[in-house]
C-alpha cells in the first residue's frame, strides 16, 4: 500500500489533525489536549467490540495508561503510517497504522480508520475510530 503525501499547503482542518497525529508520537497530553472541544467525545467501531465511549478526561486518561504501557518511549514517525487523508467541510477521515511495543507483552500493529469531527475553531469535538478488531484482541 502507498503512503500518504502530505500538501504542501494542507488544509486547517488536516493541519490540525496531522498536528494532532504528530502529539499522539510524542505521546504530548498537554499538546493532546488543546485539541479537544469541552465536550469532546471518542468513539471505538465496530460496536461489538464493546468498548465504551471516552469523554475528554477519560481519553486523555487512556492515552496516559498507554504512555505508560510504552514507558514513556514515543511512537517514532515511522510507527505511524498514513496511508490515507479524505476531508470533507467539518470532517477528516485517516487511513491508518499504528506500531507500538509496550515493555510488558508483545509489539503490536493497528490498522485503523479515524473520523474527526471538527469544530469551527478546528477543534475536534468527536473522533471515531474504526479498528481492526482482530488486532486489538490478539493485545489482551
Amino acid at each position: 500500500m502507498t503512503h500518504f503525501e502530505i500538501p504542501k499547503v494542507p488544509s486547517p482542518q488536516v493541519r490540525a489533525v496531522l498536528h494532532y497525529l504528530d502529539q499522539i508520537k510524542v505521546l504530548n497530553l498537554h499538546e493532546i489536549e488543546k485539541h479537544f472541544t469541552d465536550d469532546f467525545i471518542q468513539s471505538t467501531r465496530p460496536l461489538s467490540l464493546e468498548i465504551p465511549s471516552r469523554s475528554k478526561e477519560e481519553g486523555l486518561a487512556f492515552l496516559q495508561g498507554l504512555a505508560n504501557q510504552l514507558g514513556g518511549r514515543p511512537l517514532e514517525a515511522r510507527q505511524i503510517t498514513i496511508y490515507d487523508i479524505i476531508e470533507s467541510p467539518g470532517k477528516v477521515w485517516v487511513h491508518l497504522l499504528t506500531h507500538g511495543e509496550p515493555q510488558e507483552g508483545k509489539p503490536f500493529d493497528i490498522e485503523c480508520i479515524y473520523q474527526f469531527i471538527i469544530a469551527e475553531n478546528y477543534k475536534f469535538k468527536a473522533l471515531i475510530d474504526f479498528v481492526d478488531s482482530t488486532a486489538l484482541a490478539s493485545m489482551g
